[in-house]
């Protein structure tokens, strides 16, 4: 199983911290957030990308995805939704300039004045701009992926992924697992696999529980680790898992990502599961 570190669970250290750990720890590619201090496209300048691509070879961990700074993209003010936009095309740009394959887009909720049907039509809106953008540079692929229903009403089921996909009607969009939505929407994860097939490309590999949108490390939440691992195996993904870890392990995030990757491939020895 091939599993990635997110930067964002160490966003209070240099990126270039986050590639030793991650060698160390024994992770096998990156996820990086694309906010400051690690990678928002408004920061890096042509010496920065120069200096990423340098650990990428230094460490032998490529970057495979990158989570942007999400601006919401279903405001009733659409110069707003426009300036979104536009900050997600500066992000597609990043990708292509270090590489990246893959950029997650999520639909946040911003305010309740607006219909769900109009939040949906907006966020369509907004996403076929990001993939004829990207169709038109060769960029990266835009992973969808649902949240919890604290964060937002558009996205949150694996049925929401697939209409989506069928309405943006781009082969620059596909879908993604992150493992806290359908435990708290009461979906079994297991749609993900049945109804996106090959077109789930990415997993967040994370615990939770039922009542809340915290991302935890196995053990500390409701989720069955040998059983999630087990299922991932038996449908044959051979993507990435990024272990995204949330605020709950702010204050010692080095000792909890170490803690995190050992508990999934202790998991996966016993399993059997490569």
């Amino acid at each position: 199983m091939k599993i990635s570190f997110f930067t964002n669970s160490m966003h209070r250290y240099p990126l270039e911290e986050c590639f030793k750990k991650a060698k160390e720890f024994g992770y096998d590619a990156i996820e990086l957030q694309g906010s400051r201090p690690h990678g928002d496209p408004n920061d890096l300048t042509e010496e920065d990308i120069k200096n990423i691509r340098g650990w990428i070879r230094e460490y032998g961990l490529p970057i495979i995805s990158y989570e942007p700074e999400m601006p919401k993209l279903t405001w009733q003010n659409e110069a707003w939704n426009e300036e979104g936009v536009e900050h997600l095309k500066k992000c597609i740009d990043l990708c292509k300039a270090l590489d990246i394959p893959k950029m997650v887009l999520a639909a946040e909720q911003s305010n309740y004045q607006m219909s769900t049907d109009e939040e949906w039509a907006t966020f369509i809106r907004c996403a076929k701009k990001l993939a004829a953008y990207s169709e038109e540079i060769d960029g990266c692929i835009l992973i969808l992926e649902t949240v919890t229903p604290w964060e937002g009403r558009v996205l949150l089921r694996a049925d929401d992924i697939v209409r989506a996909m069928k309405e943006i009607d781009s082969p620059k969009v596909k879908g993604m697992l992150d493992l806290a939505a359908p435990l708290t929407v009461g979906e079994p994860s297991s749609q993900y696999f049945e109804k996106l097939g090959k077109d789930l490309i990415h997993i967040h590999l994370v615990d939770c529980n039922k009542d809340n949108e915290d991302h935890l490390i196995f053990g500390d939440g409701e989720l069955p680790l040998e059983e999630v691992l087990t299922m991932i195996d038996s449908y044959g993904y051979d993507g990435y898992c990024s272990i995204e870890l949330f605020d709950e392990y702010r204050t010692e995030p080095v000792l909890y990502n170490l803690k995190a990757i050992r508990v999934v491939r202790n998991a996966c020895k016993e399993l059997g599961i490569e």
